[in-house]
């Protein structure tokens, strides 16, 4: 996600395929940083709600791959829970594998929630969900999960409803 002069974009364009797969011209500056607050916000909410789904699902009693499996097949499907799922043992290779090592970090999220937050401020549009998925996120950078995955968020959910 590139802003800028686009003569320029397209002078480096095939340099910067060599960081990242899908490269896009934005616009003007800064509206390759937009795209990626507003990715990372749909990003954040995604995440959350794969979280709180498939807790309640194993609540419920249902396995959580089954739970998995049945999302992916249906209208609640999204790259949270396809590609990157949140809870332990469902999928290889992702951080919720790893004791939520790896990936994108917590710290990191919450940054671009802010970046998010900041910008709807400045151009008054309401982000209710981007709102709370920022507060959730700071939650848990003060409580300790500000150097795991944002998958993370899963296990947050989990411990909380212990305390």
């Amino acid at each position: 996600m590139v802003g800028g002069v686009e003569e320029e974009f397209t002078a480096v364009q095939e340099l910067l395929t060599c960081m990242g797969t899908n490269v896009v011209y934005c616009g003007e500056v800064g509206t390759g940083q937009a795209a990626k607050i507003c990715n990372n916000m749909l990003l954040a909410i995604s995440m959350i709600g794969t979280a709180e789904t498939m807790n309640l699902g194993i609540r419920l009693g249902l396995d959580p791959k089954l739970l998995s499996k049945i999302l992916n097949m249906s209208s609640g499907r999204c790259w949270s829970s396809d590609t990157y799922n949140p809870v332990p043992g469902v999928m290889e290779g992702v951080p919720s594998a790893n004791n939520y090592q790896g990936g994108f970090g917590t710290t990191l999220m919450t940054k671009d929630l802010g970046l998010a937050q900041d910008s709807a401020t400045n151009t008054k549009t309401a982000i209710p969900l981007g709102s709370l998925s920022h507060q959730i996120y700071r939650v848990m950078c003060a409580r300790g999960y500000a150097q795991k995955d944002f998958s993370s968020v899963f296990q947050f959910l989990r411990e909380e409803e212990n305390q």
